[in-house]
């Protein structure tokens, strides 16, 4: 062990290393550890000093890895990862009935939030924290306990235990189509005001992928070009729509509550499966707490 100590330059200066090689600038890896520039050239120095080579060559801006530099990053990169990984899937919670869960805002919004109290009532001994976040998420980072996605496996960073198939179509408002004198079988999407949403997924459809998916053509696609009323996101996207606003995009999944109790009725009977699924994930290695997997089995039944 002494002889391998001696061999191993510090955590420290590897650490400095692999953000520098990673991001390519010792400023950009200053600024991620929080120190200076110059404590990251100060290391690397040291580092290069201790191994009797070159590891990377100064540019404007940027530093470029030697051939040296790449071999040992491709090596620290591997092990540094390797053991983030195992100390996360062996890191105990603070807590061990608190059941962290991470969720797209609109799912939260709106399929986790109407069936919570039916949840909490069967498990009142189980804490969950919901994290709702449309943002790109690594649950081995985020330290999420479990997580739902919209996707297809396999996932990088977990496995999935649950999945549940979606469908899309338009929604919108009874009101709408009693002030427009259409029913909903025989409605002209052309000719009623479409309701656009930002995309953040790129599994999510847009009016004019799901039209040309149903065999519609580009005219609806051109029809939400003129739309005038469009939201950052979905919450809001449908929210306008039951206010009367006009048509949205939407998920059965998601919606199934509105749809069910007549807050929003289908519109035509075109609607586009798509092969991505709502998926309960939990993080690669990670055994599932006895409260997490309490909620695990809520969630299975629930998906049925």
């Amino acid at each position: 062990m002494p002889t391998l100590r001696r061999s191993i330059p510090s955590l420290s200066a590897l650490a400095t290393f692999e953000a520098a090689a990673r991001l390519t600038s010792f400023t950009n890896a200053a600024a991620e550890l929080g120190v200076t520039q110059a404590a990251v050239s100060r290391q690397i120095k040291l580092l290069e000093h201790d191994l009797n080579t070159r590891l990377f060559v100064r540019a404007n801006r940027k530093v470029v890895l030697t051939a040296s530099g790449a071999a040992l990053a491709a090596t620290v990169s591997t092990a540094f990862d390797s053991m983030a990984e195992m100390i996360e899937t062996i890191r105990q919670p603070i807590s061990q009935n608190v059941v962290e869960v991470g969720a797209s805002m609109a799912f939260c919004h709106f399929w986790i939030l109407p069936r919570l109290s039916a949840f909490r009532a069967q498990h009142p001994l189980v804490k969950l924290k919901l994290i709702a976040d449309d943002g790109i998420t690594d649950l081995r980072r985020d330290r999420l306990d479990l997580a739902f996605r919209f996707g297809k496996p396999p996932f990088a960073d977990a496995r999935s235990l649950a999945s549940t198939p979606d469908e899309a179509f338009p929604v919108c408002s009874p009101a709408l189509l009693r002030q427009r004198g259409m029913t909903a079988d025989g409605a002209d999407l052309v000719h009623l005001p479409l309701i656009a949403s930002d995309i953040l997924n790129p599994s999510w459809l847009t009016w004019r992928s799901w039209a040309l998916g149903v065999g519609l053509g580009d005219a609806l696609g051109r029809a939400s070009d003129r739309s005038g009323l469009h939201f950052n996101h979905y919450i809001d996207t449908i929210q306008a729509a039951v206010n009367g606003e006009g048509v949205a995009l939407g998920w059965s999944t998601l919606l199934k509550g509105h749809l069910d109790e007549g807050r929003l009725v289908r519109l035509g009977r075109h609607s586009l499966a798509t092969q991505e699924r709502y998926h309960l994930l939990v993080p690669n290695g990670r055994v599932p707490s006895a409260p997490a997997t309490t909620f695990i089995d809520w969630v299975i039944s629930a998906f049925g």
